[in-house]
């Protein structure tokens, strides 16, 4: 929880099982529901990995709904599924985001 208070930036990162996040990040952003915005964080990202494609979209309903509850800015959403997972092109586009941070 210090950690994330004191944050500029959140990033949630998980792979999809049955068309959502993994309860571990889920239980993770329903305890800070009753904190909300960190002090100090203006930006969010997500990052996603299935083995299928298309797969996303009540994962990133809970994200979208998480940034506009805590008033944080949508930097992007990455997917990425099958072969993607190993792709250096993906890595790529992720490390270039990353890094105009």
């Amino acid at each position: 929880m210090p950690v994330y208070l004191e944050s500029d930036m959140l990033v949630f990162a998980s792979p999809i099982y049955y068309f959502g996040m993994t309860a571990q990040i889920t239980a993770a952003i329903q305890r800070v529901y009753c904190i909300g915005k960190p002090a100090k964080a203006t930006k969010a990202a997500l990052l996603l990995s299935s083995a299928s494609p298309n797969p996303y979209e009540g994962a990133i309903a809970t994200y979208k709904s998480l940034c506009a509850y805590t008033g944080l800015e949508d930097m992007g959403v990455f997917t990425a599924a099958g072969d993607e997972n190993k792709s250096e092109a993906k890595l790529k586009e992720i490390c270039e985001f990353a890094a105009k941070l």
